[in-house]
C-alpha cells in the first residue's frame, strides 16, 4: 500500500520542531510514534519508569546504612582468624604471636554438638582451640624407619595447677600425633601416610644381564634393581619392571564419619591447593585467554557453518528422542520378548519417591507418553517449520556479522563479569559483618538503625530476628543488583545492535562507536525500566530461596505428611516456572526500550505481540539458541580443559586432573557469559527484522534474512530509506491530476513526494 515519505523535520533532530524534542527535559515515554525507522533519537526520548529507579537507589542507601552499621560492629576477624575455647581471638592483641588455632579434641566436640549437624546448623558448633604459632607440619610428625612417630606436645596456656579442671580446660598439654591443614589460619588434621617405592626390573633376569639379585631374600631371584647409578643403556634392557612399596599410615583408632572427612579429605585439599598453586600460569592463561580466543572464533565461525551446526544438532536431537522413546517402549513392556527385556522380573521391582511407590514398568510407560508426545511435536515442528529454522539460521549468521563488524561488542562480558564479582564480593564482605556481630552489639544496631529512621524494632522482635532481617535485606539488594547489570548489559548491547541493523549503510546516521552511543543512551534515560524488569526478577528469586529454607526446614513435617511435600515440589516448579517467563519477558522488553524509548510495560505489551504474532519463529529460535549455548558451553571448556591438562603435564606439574578441573569450570561460566551476549545479539536482530518487515517492507533488512522470508527479489529492488526518510530509488512523485481552477494561494507549501514500501 502507498506510504507518505515523512517530512526531513521529522527525521533529523536538528531540524525538529520545538514540540517534538521533548525528550532531553521530560520524563516519561514519547507520545509520538517513532518516525524513524532505526531506533528514537535522543531528543525524542524520555526518561522512563524513574519512580523504579528512585526505588533502587533508595534501597541502595539502605544498604549502604546497613553496611555501615554493621562494619562497626561485626568483627571480620572471626572469619579470618579463630579463637581458643575462652572465646580469645588468635592473631589479635596479647595472642598476635600466635596466629593459628587448632583443635586437638575436634572428634568430641563435633559427638557432642552432633545436633547442630542433623539440624544443619554447622556454624552453631564450638569447637575447643588453643592459639599457636603455626599448624603441625609433616616433618614435626616424621615417621621413622621403625615405623614410629615422635608427636608435638602443645601446651595449654590457659592452664594454671591446682584451680584449672578438666571439664572446662581439657588438658595441661596436648599431644598430636597427625599433620595438619591451615584452611584460614586454621588448622586441621589430615591421615599422615609414608610411602617407600622401590622399582625392580623382572624380566630381563638378574643373571642375565650380570646385575645383583636385589630381592633374592624375599624368595625372587629374577628381579634386579633399577638403581639411578646404572646407565641409560643398563636400564634400557629392562622389559618388565616390579614395583614394591613399604609405607606406613597413621590415624585415629575411632573414627566418625566426620572425623574420615576432617582427616582424609583435607589431606587430599591439601595437594589440591599445592598443585593450583603450582600450575596458576597454566590455569590463568586457558580458563581466560584460550577461552575468550574460542568463544571468539566461535561467533565468527558460526557466519560460515551456522546451516551445518543446526541441522547438525537437530538431527542429534532427533536420534536422542527416538532413542528415548524406544528405551521406554521396551522397559514398558507393551511387548514382551525376554530375549530382549526381562519383562517378569521388572514388573516385580518398584520405584519409591516422595512417598509414593509404582511398579517400575508403569513408570517406564509414563516416561514412554511423554518421550512420544515431545517427539511428535518436534517431528511436526522440523517438517512444518522449515521457513522459520531457514529464517533463525540467516539471523544467526546475520549475528556474526555483527560481532565481525563491532568487535566492542567483546568487551562487555569482561565489564560485566567484572561489575558482578565486585557486587557478589561486596555481599560476601557485609554478610561476614552481619554474621560476626555479637548479641550486645546487635541490640545496640537496633537502637543505631531506629535512630537513623528504619524500623527494625518492629520487624525483628529480637536479636536473631535482627540478624535474619538484615540479612534477607542485604540479599535483596544483591539479587537485585545482579539482574540490573545484567539488564543494563542486554539493554546496551540491543541498542548498538539495532544501530548497526537500520543505519549500517548510511553515513549519516550511522554512530561512529555504537555501543558507546547505546550506553550513553541507556544511562541518560532508560535506567529505570532496567531497574523495573530487575525487580520483577529479584523479587521471584528471593521468593525461591525462601521456600527452598522452608523445604530444608520442614523435613521433618514433609516425611510425615505426603501432602505438604507434594504441595511444597509444586510450588517450587511454579516458581521456578515464573523466573523463566520473567527473564524470557524482561530480556525481549529491554531490546524494545533500546529501540522504541518505550517503559517497561509497553515493552512487555510489546513483546506478548510479538509472541502472540510470531510464535512459531520465537520458538524456533530458542530452540536453536539452547542447542548453540549448549554445545558452545559443551566444547569451549572441553577443550581448554584438555589443552591445560597436556601442557601442565608437560611442565612435570603435580595432578594435571585437578588443574584441568579447574580450568574447566572457569571456562564454563566465562563461555556462558559471551554465550548470553551472542543470545542478545540473535534477539534483537530477530527484533528488528520482524519490525523492519512489518513496518517498512524490509528495507533495511540484510539480503539473507530478506530470502528467508520469501521476499528477496521484492525488497531487494529497494535501497535502504536515508535520513529524511525517503527512499533512495524512488521514482519521481506522480503528476497531480488536474483540478479546477481556483484562488491560488498566498504560499503553498510544497507536495509531499509519494513512495512504495
Amino acid at each position: 500500500r502507498p506510504r507518505t515519505i515523512q517530512p526531513l523535520s521529522a527525521h533529523h533532530p536538528s531540524r525538529a520542531s520545538p514540540r517534538s524534542m521533548g525528550g532531553a527535559n521530560s520524563v516519561g515515554e514519547p507520545k509520538e510514534e517513532n518516525k524513524l525507522a532505526g531506533p528514537r533519537p535522543a531528543s525524542e526520548r524520555g526518561c522512563t519508569d524513574v519512580l523504579c529507579l528512585g526505588a533502587f537507589i533508595a534501597f541502595w542507601v539502605g544498604m549502604l546504612v546497613i553496611c555501615g552499621l554493621s562494619v562497626s560492629n561485626g568483627d571480620i576477624n572471626a572469619i579470618t582468624y579463630g579463637a581458643d575455647y575462652k572465646g580469645n581471638r588468635c592473631g589479635v592483641g596479647e595472642y598476635a604471636d600466635r596466629p593459628r588455632t587448632i583443635y586437638p579434641r575436634i572428634e568430641e566436640d563435633l559427638y557432642e554438638q552432633r545436633r547442630f549437624i542433623q539440624e544443619r546448623k554447622p556454624w552453631l558448633i564450638k569447637l575447643y582451640g588453643l592459639c599457636v604459632r603455626g599448624c603441625t607440619s609433616p616433618s614435626a610428625v616424621k615417621i621413622n624407619d621403625r615405623g614410629v612417630v615422635k608427636p608435638t606436645v602443645v601446651e595449654n596456656y590457659h592452664w594454671v595447677d591446682g584451680s584449672s579442671s578438666t571439664a572446662v580446660d581439657g588438658r595441661p598439654r596436648w599431644q598430636l600425633f597427625l599433620p595438619e591443614v591451615e584452611v584460614l589460619n586454621r588448622c586441621f588434621p589430615y591421615a599422615n601416610e609414608e610411602n617407600e617405592e622401590t622399582i625392580y626390573c623382572f624380566k630381563p633376569t638378574c643373571k642375565s644381564v650380570g646385575q645383583p639379585c636385589a630381592l633374592k631374600g624375599d624368595g625372587d631371584d629374577r628381579s634386579w634393581e633399577l638403581k639411578s647409578s646404572l646407565t641409560q643403556e643398563e636400564r634400557d634392557q629392562c622389559e618388565v619392571v616390579k614395583r614394591v612399596t613399604d609405607g606406613a599410615e597413621f590415624f585415629p583408632y575411632q573414627q566418625s564419619a566426620m572425623r574420615e572427612f576432617v582427616t582424609g579429605q583435607l589431606g587430599s585439599f591439601l595437594g589440591f591447593i599445592e598443585a593450583m598453586n603450582v600450575s596458576r600460569l597454566q590455569i590463568g592463561v586457558c580458563s581466560l585467554v584460550f577461552t575468550f580466543v574460542l568463544c571468539y572464533t566461535w561467533m565468527i565461525a558460526m557466519r560460515f557453518v551456522a546451516r551445518i551446526v543446526i541441522y547438525l544438532m537437530l538431527v542429534l536431537m532427533f536420534v536422542v528422542l527416538s532413542a528415548a522413546v524406544a528405551i521406554t517402549f521396551t522397559y514398558a513392556c507393551f511387548l514382551r520378548n525376554d530375549e530382549v527385556y526381562n519383562c517378569t522380573a521388572a514388573e516385580q521391582r518398584a520405584v519409591s519417591y516422595a512417598g509414593v511407590t509404582l511398579e517400575n514398568t508403569d513408570v517406564f510407560r509414563a516416561g514412554f507418553f511423554v518421550c512420544l508426545v515431545f517427539w511428535i511435536f518436534y517431528v511436526l515442528s522440523i517438517i512444518k517449520l522449515q521457513r522459520a529454522i531457514e529464517t533463525c539460521i540467516a539471523i544467526v549468521k546475520e549475528s556474526s556479522v555483527v560481532v565481525g563488524h563491532m568487535p566492542t561488542l567483546m568487551t562487555i562480558p569482561f565489564g560485566a563479569t567484572a561489575l558482578a564479582v565486585g557486587v557478589f564480593a561486596y555481599f560476601t564482605y557485609i554478610s561476614i559483618y552481619i554474621a560476626t556481630a555479637g548479641q550486645d552489639d546487635y541490640e545496640e544496631f537496633q537502637r543505631q538503625f531506629d535512630r537513623a529512621g528504619g524500623y527494625a524494632s518492629v520487624v525483628a522482635q529480637d536479636n536473631t530476628n535482627t540478624q535474619y532481617f538484615l540479612f534477607c535485606y542485604h540479599l535483596f539488594g544483591t539479587l537485585w543488583s545482579l539482574s540490573f547489570l545484567v539488564g543494563t548489559v542486554c539493554m546496551i548491547v540491543a541498542g548498538g545492535v539495532a544501530q548497526w541493523f537500520f543505519f549500517r549503510d548510511d553515513k549519516d546516521q550511522r554512530s561512529t562507536f555504537p555501543i558507546l552511543a547505546s550506553a550513553q543512551t541507556t544511562f541518560r534515560y532508560h535506567l529505570g525500566t532496567v531497574a523495573f524488569g530487575s525487580l520483577l526478577i529479584a523479587i521471584c528469586q528471593m521468593l525461591r530461596i525462601l521456600l527452598e529454607y522452608i523445604d530444608q526446614r520442614s523435613k521433618s513435617l514433609q516425611e510425615s505428611n505426603l501432602v505438604a511435600r507434594l504441595v511444597l515440589r509444586c510450588v517450587k516448579c511454579c516458581m521456578w516456572c515464573l523466573e523463566k517467563c520473567l527473564k524470557f519477558i524482561t530480556g525481549y522488553a529491554y531490546i524494545y526500550t533500546a529501540i522504541e524509548g518505550m517503559g517497561f510495560c509497553n515493552a512487555a505489551k510489546s513483546t506478548f505481540v510479538l509472541i502472540m504474532k510470531y510464535p512459531a519463529q520465537v520458538y524456533i529460535n530458542h530452540m536453536v539458541q539452547f542447542i548453540l549455548k549448549l554445545l558452545q558451553s559443551v566444547t569451549v571448556p572441553l577443550m581448554t580443559g584438555i589443552y591445560c591438562y597436556y601442557w601442565v603435564r608437560e611442565a612435570r606439574n603435580p595432578q594435571p586432573m585437578y588443574a584441568a578441573l579447574i580450568c574447566i569450570i572457569i571456562s564454563f561460566f566465562v563461555t556462558r557469559i559471551f554465550a548470553s551476549v551472542y543470545e542478545v545479539i540473535i534477539e534483537s536482530i530477530f527484533v528488528c527484522a520482524f519490525r523492519d518487515r512489518d513496518k517498512y517492507d524490509a528495507v533495511h533488512t540484510p539480503a539473507s534474512i530478506r530470502k528467508a522470508f520469501g521476499m528477496d527479489q521484492r525488497a531487494g529492488q529497494r535501497q535502504p530509506l536515508k535520513a529524511n526518510g525517503q527512499d533512495s530509488a524512488a521514482s519521481p512523485p506522480p503528476k497531480p491530476a488536474p483540478a479546477p481552477a481556483q484562488p491560488a494561494p498566498v504560499q503553498a507549501a510544497p507536495a509531499e513526494p509519494v513512495a512504495n514500501y
